[in-house]
Order: C-alpha cells, then structure tokens, then sequence
C-alpha cells in the first residue's frame, strides 16, 4: 500500500501542476448564439497561448485586443510597437527569443519577454516529460491472489 499511496501522490501532483499551469492564462470565453432563439451559450476558444497578453502587460496596454486576439488565433503574439503602417505585426511564437527582432521595436527579444518565454517553455517540458514518465510506469499496486496460499 505503501507504493499504491507514493504512485496516487505523484498522480495528484502531476494533476495539481496541470491544473495550476491550465488556470494561470487568462482565456476569455465569449457567448454564441444557438439557432435563431434566445438561448445562449458560451464556446470557450481554443487555447491560446499567453505570450501577446504578457507583451501587453509589460507594455502598458499599448496594443490593441483585436490585434492581440487576431494573432492568438495565430499562434503568435502581436508587436507592442505598430508597423510603419500603423498594424501591430504578428509574431510566431517559434520566432521569439530566436535573436532576430522581428517587432519593429524589437520587443519580441527584451529579456523580460525571453526570461518568460525560455521558463514557461522549460516548465512545459518537464511536465510534459513527467506526464509521459507518469503514464508509462505501471502502478507497482499489490495484486490479490486469486489462489489462497493456505497460511504459507
């Protein structure tokens, strides 16, 4: 019972980092219309990930949201300074930190954006391969025998 109670522990933690890392972005959830009625619901979007909204924090609101939603359905993150046309350009998450500003103010490569960036990408990792270890290794759970080893 002993490596029953250490396998549900590390279930339970593997769970909690989870469900911590889930609920530490911001999603918002927007109502849809069902049919031609009165009745709502919400459609939660896909998840997105929170690097246009950390850019937007950290550059005091300056980015507009439908330029922050419209490169989240891109998987990429919105430039804090606008083009020479006035648009916030998108930048794809693989392009941040890589080195090779592609803001026009170079912002996708500040050290607060990479420190973010480099950890939440470590951190991902390592629960990703924790979960993965988690789920390959069977439970060592004591089987009842269906033979009865009378009292040996």
């Amino acid at each position: 019972t002993i490596m029953a109670s250490a396998y549900f522990f590390q279930l339970i933690c593997a769970t909690l980092a989870l469900v911590h890392l889930a609920t530490s972005i911001a999603i918002p959830v927007s109502p849809a219309k069902v049919g031609s009625g009165e009745q709502t619901y919400y459609d939660p979007p896909e998840p997105i990930n929170p690097m246009g909204r950390l850019m937007q924090k950290e550059y005091n609101q300056s980015i507009p949201m439908d330029a922050i939603i419209a490169c989240e359905l891109k998987n990429a993150a919105a430039c804090p300074s606008p083009s020479s046309d006035g648009t916030h350009r998108c930048v794809n998450i693989g392009d941040i930190c890589d080195h090779r500003p592609q803001c026009p103010g170079a912002e996708d490569e500040t050290p607060v954006i990479c420190f973010f960036h480099e950890d939440a990408m470590r951190e991902i990792t390592r629960l990703r391969n924790y979960a993965i270890a988690l789920f390959r290794i069977p439970p060592n759970i004591p089987r009842q025998s269906s033979q009865r080893n009378n009292g040996y």
